[in-house]
Order: structure tokens, then C-alpha cells, then sequence
């Protein structure tokens, strides 16, 4: 009914960015806006068409200036032009088609801002998280790299201790055995094995101090 609305709508684009508008004779009789709307309503194609033509270039420098993005205003001004097409049975003239029209202009212009604010506070939040988890990341990697680094050094000062205090030491720590454990399997006495982890202990924690 509408002669392929979308595409007669890209190929009016280029026409509805000229300063001057040129009206047909026809355009410039006594025939409202609110009367063509009317009638479109009632499947007048030309109805539209003659509204088309008397409100594109305004409508257009409207979106051209409230959105300052040339493509981003053409997908307005054709969203606009769409709203009116399928509300046109629900059009009232309550007001000039004037008001109608930008009316729905403006609301539409609000709605993409609003999307715009929503996805630009969603992307920063979603950086931000994303930055978050990456310090975590970061976090944690450091800590198990200093856990590691850590590690590597007590085996390092565990293997520079004297035969019998390393062994000691190693079948307490790897292998959890008790003293009694320890000195049955030594073959010594259970004070031998204290003495000995306490001088092994004492000498890593004059090496690592506090990290051990």
C-alpha cells in the first residue's frame, strides 16, 4: 500500500537534506496535514506521500542536529517515519500533525539517547569488572609466584642443612610422620629427633625469617 515504504524512504533521504523544499501546486492547496494523515489512515498512499514532502527536510535537520552523526540521523529519520506509518490508524487529530510528528521525533530521540547512556554505563561497568577480575587475576598469580618462589627457596635452605637434620626435617614435613615414627625409623632417641628439628627450624628461619 505504501510503494515500498522503506525503500522510498532511503531513496528520499538525499532529498530531504536540501534547505530548499519545492512544492507541487497540489501540495499548496487547502488540504491539512491532519486531513492527509486522516486519510492515509484510510490507505491513501498519496496522502503520505504529500506528507512526506512537506515535513522530510525539517524532520531530517531535526535528527541532523539532535544527534550531530549523519548515518545515525538517517536511521532516526526513517524510524520516526516508521512509527507514523504504523500508528496511522491510531492517529487522533487532538493536535496540529506538526506536534504529532515531533512529538514522536523527540521521544524517539530520548529513547536513543537512553540506549546509548545504557549500553555506554554497561560497557564501563563490564570494563570494570573486567579490569576487577584481571587484578584479581593478577593477584593471584603474584601470590602463587611468591608462594612458589617461597617454596623453592625453604627446599633450597632444607637441602643445604647438615645429613641428619635434613632427613629429620624431610620425614616430618613430606612424609608427616611423629617423633617416635621418625626416631624408630633413624634408629635413635625421640629427643635426638626434637633436637634436631629444632636446629634445622632455627636455621631456616634465620634464612627466610618470616616467610617460612
Amino acid at each position: 500500500m505504501l510503494l515500498s515504504v522503506n525503500q522510498a524512504l532511503d531513496n528520499k533521504i538525499a532529498v530531504a537534506k536540501q534547505d530548499n523544499l519545492t512544492f507541487t501546486n497540489a501540495m499548496k492547496n487547502e488540504v491539512s496535514d491532519e486531513q492527509l494523515m486522516l486519510l492515509y489512515a484510510k490507505g491513501d498512499a498519496q496522502a503520505f506521500e504529500q506528507l512526506y514532502l512537506r515535513h522530510k527536510g525539517g524532520l531530517y535537520r531535526f535528527c541532523l542536529r539532535q544527534i550531530g552523526n549523519q548515518a545515525k540521523a538517517e536511521e532516526c529519520f526513517q524510524d520516526i517515519w516508521i512509527k507514523i506509518i504504523n500508528n496511522r490508524v491510531n492517529y487522533q487529530p487532538k493536535a496540529l500533525f506538526t506536534t504529532y510528528l515531533y512529538r514522536v521525533a523527540q521521544n524517539h530521540v530520548i529513547d536513543l539517547f537512553r540506549k546509548e547512556k545504557k549500553v555506554r554505563l554497561e560497557t564501563e561497568l563490564d570494563e570494570a569488572v573486567d579490569y576487577s577480575l584481571d587484578e584479581q587475576r593478577n593477584c593471584e598469580i603474584t601470590s602463587q609466584l611468591n608462594a612458589e618462589k617461597r617454596h623453592q627457596d625453604l627446599r633450597s635452605h632444607i637441602e643445604a642443612l647438615p645429613l641428619d637434620q635434613k632427613t629429620a626435617l624431610l620425614l616430618k614435613l613430606d612424609a608427616g610422620l611423629s617423633l617416635e615414627e621418625i626416631s624408630n625409623i633413624l634408629n635413635c632417641g625421640r629427643e635426638t629427633i626434637k633436637s634436631r628439628l629444632r636446629y634445622a627450624t632455627a636455621k631456616l628461619k634465620s634464612l627466610l625469617g618470616e616467610s617460612l
